[in-house]
């Protein structure tokens, strides 16, 4: 089964210890059969000098990382077909050593993650057509 967006469950807030509260109906990108997900998005305020980076954290069979990522030129109109996602660089994971699990490995599966993320980990019924771009 590959990466989808859906809402966490109740089971799995417990599963997994997230801080979440129940019932909320938060959303995560999950890959069910290979116990991954991957949850968060963009964050900062360029209005109080923070730089907007894509803040995740990525959850891979045990191993827990936090994923560090500068967005790319994305598409500023939600009527443009096909909506364009952009992920320049790779700031950083960590743990550096990525838990010891292989870097390329990590970053390959992130970015099939990410494809499925799109525009905001939820529904992306507003940008159904969409291409999603990396710089690393």
């Amino acid at each position: 089964m590959p990466f989808v967006n859906e809402v966490v469950s109740d089971d799995d807030i417990d599963r997994y210890g997230l801080g979440f509260h129940k019932g909320d109906d938060q959303y995560w990108t999950r890959d069910k059969e290979r116990d991954a997900y991957l949850w968060g998005g963009k964050s900062g305020n360029p209005a109080r000098d923070e730089e907007i980076e894509g803040r995740f954290h990525f959850y891979i069979a045990g191993t827990l990382l936090r994923i560090s990522l500068r967005p790319g030129d994305w598409s500023r109109n939600w009527h443009v077909k096909p909506y364009v996602v952009a992920w320049a660089d790779l700031i950083g994971i960590y743990p550096a050593d990525c838990g010891g699990l292989d870097r390329a490995a990590v970053i390959g599966l992130l970015k099939e993650a990410l494809v499925a993320y799109g525009r905001d980990g939820w529904e992306n019924k507003g940008v159904p057509d969409r291409i999603v771009s990396f710089g690393f």
